[in-house]
């Protein structure tokens, strides 16, 4: 029986080194969760927590406005949200995030009013085809103006393609396609459940 109080007396576990373990383990784990806390302030998770909550107090409205509602002012706010996230993603610099704001911006204010156009035609359509009389010359008309706007849509989506791919590396680019292909990959998934 003495053999076993002296070894507890003279053990590494005695009181006294009980004390000195657990204040050990304390800084341990403080900066553990120092060099944690910093590790993910510097994330990319971070970053895109820190932008979902400065945009509309950190909530969605919940209501979707349909493109032909929303401001010009509401696109530009959208479209740099959008590319600010994806400069996390590939580390753009602010210059580069502003070119691309601006190019993003042109191309959407120019679909815009012809957006409202699509919507205008398919009512004109939908007249046309109840009316008394069927008017081919008119439906042509329509199709044929709604063609050349597409294909100038068209032209200026890829003219702009081109130039926000100009403004960022290869290296950047070859990311970007890896962070869309996840979040198509992602979508995918959701939809199928």
């Amino acid at each position: 029986m003495s053999d076993k109080q002296d070894t507890a007396k003279t053990g590494w576990f005695r009181k006294g080194n009980r004390k000195v373990i657990a204040l050990a383990t304390g800084i341990a784990i403080a900066t553990g969760g120092i060099y944690g806390a910093q590790a993910f302030a510097n994330s990319n998770t971070y970053g895109h927590m820190k932008l979902y909550a400065s945009y509309n107090g950190g909530g969605h409205s919940g209501h979707h406005k349909d493109f032909a509602e929303i401001s010009d002012a509401e696109i530009e706010a959208h479209i740099e949200r959008v590319v600010k996230h994806a400069a996390i993603e590939i580390d753009a610099t602010q210059e580069q995030q502003e070119k691309i704001i601006t190019l993003v911006t042109a191309v959407a204010k120019d679909l815009k009013p012809v957006h409202d156009k699509m919507r205008a035609t398919r009512k004109e359509i939908h007249d046309l085809l109840l009316a008394d009389t069927i008017d081919r010359t008119a439906l042509e008309t329509l199709r044929a103006k709604r063609l050349a706007d597409a294909e100038q849509i068209s032209k200026n989506l890829v003219s702009a393609l081109a130039d926000v791919a100009e403004v960022l590396s290869p290296e950047q680019r070859k990311v970007l396609n890896e962070r869309i292909e996840q979040f198509r990959s992602l979508r995918r998934g959701r939809h199928r459940g």
